[in-house]
């Protein structure tokens, strides 16, 4: 039994010890006078719940002192937006994607409101086959909690067990301030990380069908200001708002 142990537990440190690998090949610090529409493109709206009240209105998503901010307002009629609240969004589909082994890092900030998610997300710039599903949330956080999300989705986690293994995280982070969010994609696990404390080791399981689909595909950001939905609720006071996300910086890493 032992052995045993000591053997899961060499794996689980080898699975995320591999700092010194790292090779810094991307940064956005969103440091011109505008989104850069070379890699970034407004997120328009949809049926989800993480975008059904996206508008590509350009008071929602913009630049501002080295920052990218996103906000959630009330609808105030001067759009063709029909929702009751409107919010921004960007996303780099087609524009920006990067394959694994990659380690992903994003500095943001936003504010606690009743019904505001704010996300930071990856999804698979490709077409995929019709029983594969790969999603990597960066971030997640509900309402004002005074921790982040971080989830693996994949046809395995949705359809079978997200419990073996584990496919989700917390980490505390400091609120209405400044929090660094990870996630570290190797061909054996992902490690997720907030403030650099980790919150999930997710290990790739011989024998289990759409389990660790990752390494397969390219990835590319979303980065969602949404208000409303099924996990967060109402918002209960939209003398709250605006709702806002903001985002210094973003770096991508390859491995060696």
């Amino acid at each position: 039994m032992k052995r045993i142990l000591f053997v899961i537990a060499a794996f689980v440190l080898a699975s995320c010890s591999h700092q010194e690998g790292w090779t810094l090949v991307w940064t956005e610090d969103f440091n011109g006078p505008q989104i850069d529409e070379t890699v970034w493109s407004r997120v328009e709206n949809g049926k989800s719940d993480w975008n059904n009240m996206m508008s590509l209105r350009p008071d929602l998503a913009f630049i501002e002192d080295g920052q990218l901010v996103l906000l959630g307002k009330v609808n105030d009629g001067s759009s063709s937006d029909t929702t009751a609240f409107v919010t921004g969004g960007l996303k780099s589909r087609g524009k920006k994607s990067f394959m694994p082994l990659a380690k992903f890092e994003i500095r943001a900030k936003f504010n606690n409101v009743d019904g505001f998610w704010p996300a930071l997300w990856l999804m698979p710039d490709c077409d995929m086959p019709k029983d594969e599903y790969a999603e990597i949330d960066i971030m997640e956080h509900l309402n004002s909690d005074t921790f982040a999300y971080q989830t693996l989705h994949s046809r395995y986690s949705l359809d079978v067990s997200r419990t073996d293994p584990k496919n989700y995280g917390t980490g505390p982070i400091v609120s209405g301030d400044w929090n660094i969010y990870a996630a570290e994609v190797y061909r054996d696990s992902i490690c997720m990380y907030t403030n650099g404390q980790k919150t999930l080791t997710y290990p790739r399981l011989e024998g289990k069908e759409h389990q660790f689909p990752w390494p397969d595909y390219p990835f590319y950001f979303i980065l969602s200001n949404q208000l409303e939905g099924n996990w967060v609720g109402k918002v209960t006071d939209p003398g709250q708002l605006p709702s806002e996300l903001r985002v210094d910086w973003i770096k991508v890493y390859q491995w060696k």
